[in-house]
């Protein structure tokens, strides 16, 4: 079996962190991350190279409970990874959830735009992180764009940080009443 992770440095990490879940959120935000991928026979590693903090303007609609981006947003993020040649990760937080997962809207929304950035991107893997007020969910597509291979573990400053991995874990369960 695989396993994946993102390594990035603490500073990014926090900078991160303070753009997804202030201390006072109004809304959900959302960030991209332009990752080198190394992969070996039992793990894919995504290694940080730069990152995009979504700002005001690049939202159609955006609340406590759920966002839409721009497609100039989108059209831009996916063509910054490809200048860059590397894989794209999308972050966005769910700041009133204690255990973080990805919502329904969440998942419609990969089956839309994962296999489009697969398209775009030559089928370069690509993972998503959900962070909550505690904690983070996470996915990777690394073989198929129409269902996720595993959870992203992140590695931060020599610390090694887990996934609830609820999404994954109710993937088909959930799958099998959307139809």
């Amino acid at each position: 079996m695989t396993t994946f992770s993102l390594t990035i440095p603490p500073d990014e990490h926090r900078r991160l962190v303070r753009h997804l879940v202030p201390r006072c959120p109004k809304s959900e935000e959302a960030a991209f991350l332009f990752c080198r991928v190394q992969q070996t026979k039992i793990a894919m590693e995504f290694h940080f190279l730069d990152a995009h903090l979504v700002g005001p303007s690049e939202f159609n609609y955006k609340s406590l409970y759920g966002i839409e981006l721009t497609d100039g947003c989108r059209a831009a993020v996916i063509k910054h990874a490809h200048d860059l040649n590397a894989s794209l990760l999308e972050l966005h937080s769910h700041p009133r959830s204690a255990v973080p997962e990805f919502s329904a809207s969440d998942r419609s929304g990969f089956a839309e735009f994962v296999p489009h950035v697969w398209w775009r991107l030559k089928n370069k893997p690509y993972a998503a992180i959900v962070i909550g007020s505690r904690g983070f969910d996470s996915l990777t597509w690394a073989s198929n764009p129409e269902h996720p291979d595993g959870v992203l573990d992140l590695q931060v400053g020599g610390r090694q940080l887990k996934p609830t991995g609820l999404t994954l874990e109710n993937w088909e369960r959930r799958h099998e009443f959307s139809i």
